[in-house]
């Protein structure tokens, strides 16, 4: 058997690199929505001059708080959590709530898939407002209809690296891992 020779490994090594990188840069809903979609969302513009947004593609992040099923669809309560341009959610500090509607003549979403503090990226088409109220305080919170919905990982030891510049999605790494959870401890961390 021949081994190649060192040009032929040296662009074989860089065609591996390239698809490497070009595998890291991938989006979580279909690139054609992020490209179109406005993912700086101003809950106060849509709140106070919704007809400006009408029928306007978004793309949100959030935190579920309630999904349940209905004659329209599944109707999804969330904690609104900006993304960056990859679809990958930048912070875990809420920025308002938000309605998201699944339609019913695409299926209904599981609500215990769809549960209380699974973290969403979705892409949302603004249709109105809707008064509700948390406890005693009243408050107008947008409504969008689903595009595209994808559900993060639930599991324990999927983390997250985060700067204050974006975030750089999930990693695993050699000390970091789903075996052996957090740095070295294997029970320190749920």
């Amino acid at each position: 058997m021949k081994l190649p020779d060192g040009g032929t490994m040296k662009r074989l090594m860089c065609v591996a690199l390239a698809l490497a990188v070009l595998s890291s840069c991938t989006t979580v809903l279909r690139k054609d929505l992020m490209e179109t979609g406005v993912r700086d969302v101003s809950f106060r513009d849509l709140t106070t001059n919704p007809e400006l947004y009408k029928g306007k593609l978004f793309i949100l992040g959030g935190t579920i708080i309630h999904t349940m099923t209905g004659s329209t669809g599944t109707v999804i309560t969330a904690l609104y959590i900006p993304v960056d341009s990859s679809g990958y959610l930048k912070h875990r500090r809420p920025a308002g709530r938000f309605i998201a509607i699944y339609p019913r003549e695409r299926g209904l979403l599981d609500p215990i898939a769809y549960g209380p503090n699974n973290e969403i990226t979705l892409a949302g088409v603004f249709m109105d407002t809707q008064k509700g109220k948390v406890g005693n305080v009243a408050y107008v919170v947008p409504v969008f209809r689903i595009e595209e919905i994808y559900r993060w990982p639930t599991d324990p030891y999927y983390t997250y690296y985060q700067s204050d510049f974006a975030s750089w999605g999930p990693y695993w790494g050699p000390f970091w891992g789903p075996y052996w959870g957090p740095p070295w401890w294997p029970h320190l961390y749920p």
